[in-house]
């Protein structure tokens, strides 16, 4: 599962997936952002906010893009709504989001009204749905219907959400017009359950049998479980957004995974400076986390001029502080083929560097933002788990500011990883609290956002044990 972590938590690879790999798909050329950007783009606008999704494995293979701002979209006019889509598509092509498509595909809000916009053929149509919005003030039309048939004969596809159009169709049949020509249809678990599952089970299915399902703002592992296991719906929902991933119940003790409590042991040993032989010992209980360990050093990717047989010719040459992170990233995988605990890995991955790059960025010294680091990867901790967070972090010994803003979101460090939790949650109004109380541009964080995403992404791609 790990790619080459050392020097490789400082950098990514840009090699591609294997095709088995999880959220791996087709190889494509990745359009050249220059290219297809326009010749004078608009200023960067906003914040352009992200939400993994995921797939029946929970495995991430799609990001969601909308922009938040003060002015309450929601509210706004048709024309306003034009404004504020050109300028995300220009914030996207500026921010160079199309480094995320080449290994997962992107879901782009956009309103009816901006159907004509020239910049939305600068997506890869492979690569992108667009999400389309109802402004407030105008009635889907003939016109618009047209003009999305004009878009997917050039092989764009669409998405919307059937209850955002009740009261935005001129007639029931342009209705069936405009759901007909969706390839992807959302449901929003966040809404009433009368506008949700009882319409998605008694009527849409039917009428629209070649749509597949989105489902939004899934709360918990219960809600997942209904879109998995309801007759009728397990074969609809293709794709799934929401907190499930990290909304958890603790497990007894007893179900607690062997292997990550031994890593974990393996760890506090480290952190307390245990002698090699102590290290020895605990490996040996587990032999085939010992394998691993082995076969990573002697990959040929370190280039060692001899095979290394021991644990304490391990710990000479990679060091105490690259055993702790490679076993750091190990306690998210030791579950084979788990969709939830990669998907765990690379979220964690991307709050670490995430937090890290605003560290710098904010002046901390190098010991500092190695902390932030650390914090943002054990921030999950407890969900991957599935312990309480203050049992999960009990044996590791972190140091007093990182375990001061993961126990107690008190300290030096609490601020970057409230600000990394609050742009997953797409609060946009937290954001730019948070980054002014940090000092930092709000178009510094967007860009750092978008990039500890791709690094995230590459540090997984492939992913090799």
């Amino acid at each position: 599962m790990l790619k080459s972590l050392f020097g490789g938590l400082g950098k990514g690879s840009k090699d591609e997936p294997a095709a088995n790999e999880p959220g791996a798909v087709p190889a494509a050329a990745t359009p050249d952002p220059a290219a297809q950007a326009a010749p004078a783009l608009p200023p960067t606008f906003g914040f352009v906010m992200h939400q993994a999704v995921h797939d029946s494995q929970q495995r991430v293979v799609a990001y969601e893009f909308m922009v938040r701002d003060a002015l309450r979209r929601k509210e706004s006019s048709a024309s306003q709504w034009v404004q504020f889509d050109h300028l995300m598509i220009s914030t996207l092509i500026n921010m160079d989001v199309f480094r995320l498509l080449a290994f997962r595909r992107a879901l782009v809000h956009i309103s009816t009204t901006s159907l004509s916009d020239p910049a939305l053929e600068g997506f890869p149509a492979d690569r992108v749905f667009f999400v389309l919005n109802p402004p407030s003030d105008e009635p889907v039309t003939a016109a618009i219907i047209a003009e999305i048939d004009r878009h997917k004969a050039q092989g764009r596809r669409f998405a919307l959400e059937p209850a955002l159009f009740g009261h935005h169709v001129a007639s029931e049949l342009l209705q069936d017009e405009l759901l007909s020509r969706m390839d992807i249809l959302v449901l929003d678990f966040a809404a009433a359950v009368d506008d949700v599952l009882a319409p998605f089970l008694d009527q849409l299915p039917g009428k629209y049998p070649a749509a597949r399902w989105y489902a939004r703002n899934i709360g918990s592992a219960e809600e997942f479980d209904v879109c998995l296991k309801t007759p009728g719906a397990a074969k609809r929902f293709a794709l799934y957004q929401g907190s499930f991933l990290t909304n958890f119940h603790p497990l007894p003790a007893a179900q607690v995974d062997a292997s990550q409590m031994r890593i974990m042991e393996i760890m506090r040993l480290l952190r307390a400076g245990a002698e090699s032989k102590e290290l020895d010992a605990q490996f040996k209980l587990d032999s085939l986390l010992l394998f691993k360990l082995l076969r990573f050093i002697n990959s040929p990717m370190n280039g060692l001029s001899r095979k290394v047989m021991t644990i304490e010719e391990s710990l000479m040459l990679i060091g105490r502080d690259s055993l702790f992170k490679w076993l750091t990233l190990l306690l998210f995988t030791t579950r084979k083929d788990d969709g939830r605990s990669v998907a765990l890995l690379e979220r964690s991955l991307f709050r670490a560097h995430f937090m890290q790059k605003l560290g710098e960025m904010g002046g901390n010294h190098k010991l500092e933002c190695e902390h932030l680091f650390l914090t943002g990867m054990f921030s999950l901790l407890d969900a991957l788990m599935q312990v309480k967070l203050a049992d999960a972090l009990e044996p590791l010994e972190l140091p007093p500011t990182v375990a001061d803003a993961l126990l107690n979101q008190r300290g030096l460090f609490a601020p970057y990883l409230a600000l990394a939790m609050a742009a997953e949650q797409d609060n946009i109004e937290r954001v730019t609290t948070l980054a002014r109380m940090l000092k930092l541009e709000p178009a510094v964080v967007n860009r750092s956002h978008l990039d500890a995403m791709v690094w995230a992404q590459e540090m997984l791609t492939p992913a090799s044990e």
